[in-house]
């Protein structure tokens, strides 16, 4: 194979592997491939495009796949209020779709896929999987070599490539669902990155008291204020939250080798997306809905975290999930204030907590006192047969 396609975002790693695949495996044709899911601005491409070049890329190509990871993956995050024990897979979601889309340009022009991961992370199960699935040869040179970050410095100073120098203390991986932070205070167990690097440092001016107004059609968010599309919502919503300083927080995990992790993130867009989308499900499904969700919900979590995003069990959770999202359509008033969501009210004409007959701990007019009480007796009758039997134990 003459030629290969390399997962390029212009940082260190990626902007190594361009002289190294040529001069390490022969290829005679190195092309660029950077997908945008979200994360990436017009300025930011466009200067990704300049590195390509810079490195000695033959060819560099963009996919814009926004639209696509919101309508394949985010859309079902959002009706299952997904989580990773607490933390909204920021970015490792749309490493599936980055994933995809550059195997499946590699496959189109008859190239080897070449990914920057390292042995390390997560990162690497992801464009693996999706490579051999779509039947695409595939390498990772930083970790079939074991390379360091001062080797890839001091490789492509060597060849004449400008490495520029920047504030590495802090890593930032930035997209369209939020934003994974990195540095020493990660590193421990009882670390607080301190206040200028958040993501949001150079955003942040939150007002006493913000009301966004958010409308769902059957658990999509639609329409945010002024703003339609839910792609359009989301970015809005991250940009009013950043503002706010909300969706800040750790998360803690098991890595799919094995190891534990912790980062910081700011997810501003999930938070307020979730809050609301939940409260309106508890409103408009019933509790039955809502504790099955939940257990589901938990597993896509671990499917999509753990890169088993094409395990045919994936295709049912969604179609059970959009199943699901029938009746989950209002609108919902969230508050912000500075650093949280202070409330959430919902209006919506599926609504069961405004149905007649009985008003909770007041009394009902579809049911009578008696009936009410056969049912309490009858509700814990096993439990008072179990313990009529033998010596009672305190309770």
């Amino acid at each position: 194979m003459k030629t290969c396609v390399v997962a390029f975002s212009g940082g260190l790693d990626t902007s190594f592997l361009v002289p190294f695949v040529r001069e390490k495996y022969g290829f005679k044709k190195v092309v660029t491939c950077t997908v945008n899911t979200g994360g990436f601005s017009d300025e930011e491409l466009k200067n990704i495009a300049s590195r390509s070049k810079e490195v000695g890329a033959d060819e560099h190509v963009a996919f814009n796949e926004t639209d696509n990871f919101y309508k394949d993956i985010l859309k079902f995050l959002i009706f299952g209020n997904v989580t990773r024990d607490g933390y909204p897979l920021c970015v490792g979601s749309e490493r599936l779709i980055q994933g995809r889309t550059a195997s499946l340009f590699a496959k189109k022009i008859g190239a080897a896929l070449v990914h920057g991961s390292t042995g390390a992370g997560n990162d690497q199960y992801r464009f693996d999987l999706v490579a051999r699935v779509l039947g695409v040869d595939c390498l990772a040179p930083i970790r079939e070599f074991e390379v360091s970050r001062d080797f890839s410095t001091g490789y492509l100073k060597d060849r004449g490539i400008n490495v520029p120098q920047k504030n590495t203390s802090y890593s930032y991986n930035v997209g369209l669902w939020g934003v994974s932070i990195g540095g020493k205070e990660t590193l421990v167990s009882d670390g607080i990155i301190p206040d200028f690097a958040w993501y949001s440092a150079d955003r942040i001016n939150p007002k006493e008291e913000v009301k966004l107004k958010i409308r769902f059609e059957q658990g999509e968010p639609v329409v945010c204020d002024s703003v339609s599309g839910p792609v359009q919502v989301i970015k809005y919503l991250s940009e009013t939250g950043f503002k706010q300083g909300v969706g800040r927080g750790y998360h803690v995990g098991t890595s799919i080798p094995g190891k534990k992790g912790r980062l910081a993130y700011e997810a501003p867009a999930a938070e307020i997306i979730y809050a609301a989308h939940r409260t309106l499900e508890k409103h408009v499904l019933t509790q039955t809905q809502i504790h099955l969700k939940k257990i589901i919900s938990d597993e896509l979590g671990r499917l999509i975290h753990e890169a088993y995003f094409f395990d045919p069990v994936v295709k049912d959770i969604q179609a059970y999930l959009k199943s699901s999202q029938e009746r989950v359509s209002g609108e919902v008033t969230v508050t912000l204030s500075p650093y949280r969501i202070s409330s959430v009210q919902v209006q919506s004409e599926f609504d069961l907590l405004t149905v007649g007959g009985a008003t909770y701990g007041e009394g009902a007019t579809t049911y009578s006192g008696s009936d009410a009480a056969g049912a309490s007796r009858l509700h814990g009758f096993e439990q008072e047969l179990f313990w009529s039997r033998g010596v009672k134990q305190a309770l």
